[in-house]
């Protein structure tokens, strides 16, 4: 059970806190969550995989040695320092977080990310105590700060409206027109972040056909290419490990050739510049590459772009860059790549897949199998990656032609759209 335990001070907090944690646990989000009060001046966390301490606008001079592990400034007197002051304040300081900063036209949340400060922006900030209380209640069910941020921030912009409508509707926040934007290297809000982009705003990446998406192997080789495209698969990704093998860029052609004889969806994954070169259909990229690849380049030569994500504060930013679709992950825990992350879970992918709706297509991926194929196409993902289930199984002509069953078999759930709270619940 992960503990979330409150100063005296903070225990009004609870009226906010304890109706978040009803649709945590209907929606299964997490493991559940015991909310306790402390004598101390911190608020502390303990999930199976972290423990931290919280602050709100702590002041290091009246608290002694206290060393949270977030330091959240989340209230604003003029005057204060310029955005791009408390932006590199930010960057240099993992513990300082900035909720709500106020702008003329809006405001940001700014956190530390890696030696840099990553930001949020949006219209208005919303309801200041709702705010604070999902962000308490995300790190409890151990979201990264990243994504607790985000829906702290979405659950603040919806909670006014959630008061005005029925009594014992469910305050998880779903709806994409509260959740905030990502900033990123093109972004409009730039200069109020006190940067500069050299980039020109990225038109939106080529479309692909969705009538070929469904089944997605992500392979290893080019042999498992055009195997897989001879087994009638129209979508793929080759995904080949280590970049230093001496045939490297002869499979990345021969997967492009193979893939235009069939015309087939072929995507490379990581190896952009080959992709160009040889006039692939598609590359694939994950959040790492985003800030370094020519993300111009590989649109004016017309491919198309998958994006990896893990969580909501990833796909806000994979949304900014229109991609021509966004892989959610990883849903289960899986062997055959090094995650960042911790598995998503079925619950959360149906979440995810809700914000999105119809802006993007969507695929999921990571340790599916045959078993769970079913589950995840029923969150209404627009197509469902699997590596091994395909490349380790006895007989991969029958693995596929079963998952194709399945994925038939479910296909009204797709056309209905997004899930129903109701459907979430359920799944």
């Amino acid at each position: 059970m992960n503990t979330l335990s409150l100063p005296q001070h903070l225990m009004p907090l609870l009226m906010h806190i304890e109706p978040l944690l009803v649709p945590a646990q209907l929606y299964q989000l997490g493991d559940e969550v015991n909310v306790t009060i402390n004598n101390e001046q911190l608020i502390k966390i303990k999930t199976a995989t972290k423990e931290c301490s919280l602050a709100f606008n702590f002041i290091a001079a009246e608290n002694g040695d206290l060393q949270p592990t977030y330091q959240v400034r989340d209230q604003w007197l003029a005057p204060f320092d310029e955005l791009e002051v408390l932006r590199d304040k930010v960057a240099t300081d993992s513990s300082l977080i900035l909720c709500g900063y106020p702008t003329t036209d809006g405001c940001f949340d700014l956190w530390h990310h890696q030696g840099q400060a990553r930001a949020t922006y949006c219209h208005h900030s919303g309801a200041s105590e709702a705010q604070r209380a999902m962000l308490l209640v995300a790190l409890a069910l151990d979201y990264p700060i990243d994504d607790a941020l985000v829906l702290a921030r979405a659950h603040a912009r919806s909670y006014q409206d959630h008061n005005c409508r029925a009594q014992g509707e469910l305050v998880w926040p779903t709806t994409a027109k509260v959740f905030p934007r990502a900033v990123v290297s093109h972004d409009s809000e730039l200069e109020q972040f006190g940067c500069h982009s050299n980039d020109n705003a990225l038109a939106p990446f080529a479309s692909l056909d969705r009538t070929k998406l469904g089944l997605y192997p992500v392979v290893d080789s080019v042999n498992w290419v055009e195997r897989v495209l001879q087994l009638g698969v129209t979508t793929t990704q080759l995904r080949i490990k280590n970049r230093h093998q001496s045939r490297l860029e002869q499979q990345i052609q021969q997967a492009v050739v193979a893939g235009a004889a069939c015309q087939a969806q072929v995507f490379i994954n990581d190896y952009w510049l080959l992709a160009i070169k040889h006039h692939a259909y598609g590359v694939h990229l994950g959040q790492e590459d985003l800030g370094s690849v020519d993300l111009a380049a590989i649109q004016q030569a017309g491919l198309r772009l998958g994006i990896s994500t893990h969580g909501y504060y990833e796909i806000l930013r994979a949304l900014e860059y229109q991609p021509s679709y966004i892989a959610l992950g990883h849903i289960f825990a899986t062997s055959t790549k090094e995650m960042p992350s911790l598995p998503q879970g079925v619950s959360r992918l149906a979440l995810y897949q809700k914000l999105i709706g119809e802006r993007c297509p969507t695929v999921a991926i990571g340790g599916i199998t045959i078993e769970r194929a079913g589950k995840v196409w029923r969150t209404g993902v627009t197509a469902v990656a699997v590596v091994s289930a395909i490349t380790q199984a006895n007989d991969p002509e029958a693995a596929i032609a079963e998952l194709n069953n399945i994925l038939v078999a479910n296909v009204e759930n797709q056309a209905g759209g997004a899930l129903s709270d109701n459907s979430i619940r359920a799944l």
